[in-house]
């Protein structure tokens, strides 16, 4: 019978330090596909987002922490922020002098404050042109994303005290995770928010349920603390040798690093491979 194997991205499959996926993490998902396994990404991306790292042959995803699920290149149990609320979080965050990022199933917009941040970052991770990159992220305009539902709201704020007032001021229908992933750089500063309740291991829990699946089929595999519920919640849970103490330490199993093949000796470790 075929298990589900649930894959965070940026830590987990993609190197933070060459900044692809290693040729092992590839094989092991190809085999393990081969072998009847059902594998999804499990991010805090946009589903257009996950499409950098598309050459290891995962097209179903977990997007935007848990806010839904994608398959078959369709939405399936989007949790979405109120247009009241969005718009109400984006006005504090600009009061406030901070960036933000928000994104719909599909795509994302970033304020000038936030790309200007993430181009600075882009400099120094990728060797093509920094606009490139943005086309691949599929950012889009405020006017082409503001309409569409939206799943999550990432903000970045110059100080810690204004990303404490921020969290003070919340919606209290959102839900504020520090920032992790890809935005771990920003560290107490910025996070990312969507609707209370939300989170990856939530997402997998009701996945597993709608396809009819025990919660013992399902295998995460994470390295930051924004991994921790889903880690929690999966039946068998992996941790990655470059990851957080406190991933580790609700893990079930440690694996090595990201470049020390990593993914692929845990897969072979529980014989998924």
């Amino acid at each position: 019978m075929g298990k589900y194997l649930f894959f965070d991205i940026d830590g987990t499959l993609l190197s933070d330090v060459t900044h692809t996926v290693p040729q092992s993490a590839i094989e092991a998902i190809k085999k393990a596909k081969e072998n009847g396994h059902h594998c999804f990404f499990c991010t805090g991306r946009s589903y257009f987002m996950t499409k950098e790292i598309s050459m290891i042959g995962i097209e179903d995803a977990i997007i935007a922490n848990g806010a839904a699920v994608v398959r078959d290149g369709k939405p399936e149990l989007q949790k979405i922020i109120s247009s009241d609320v969005v718009k109400k979080t984006l006005e504090l965050i600009e009061e406030l002098g901070g960036g933000y990022q928000i994104i719909d199933w599909k795509y994302g917009y970033q304020n000038p404050y936030t790309h200007a941040m993430f181009e600075e970052q882009f400099k120094k991770k990728f060797d093509e042109p920094v606009e490139e990159v943005f086309k691949k992220k599929s950012m889009k305009t405020m006017a082409e994303i503001e309409n569409n539902p939206i799943l999550k709201i990432d903000a970045t704020f110059d100080t810690v005290e204004a990303a404490e007032r921020f969290m003070k001021e919340l919606d209290p229908s959102l839900t504020f995770i520090p920032a992790g992933g890809y935005t771990s750089t920003f560290g107490a500063k910025a996070g990312e928010m969507m609707i209370k309740g939300v989170s990856k291991g939530a997402a997998i829990k009701d996945f597993m349920e709608a396809v009819g699946e025990p919660i013992e089929n399902a295998y995460a595999f994470g390295d930051s603390t924004n991994d921790i519920e889903m880690l929690e919640m999966a039946g068998t849970a992996i941790a990655m040798g470059n990851g957080a103490d406190l991933a580790k330490d609700v893990a079930d199993y440690v694996t090595d690093t990201v470049d020390e093949d990593g993914l692929y000796n845990a897969m072979k470790h529980y014989k998924l491979i």
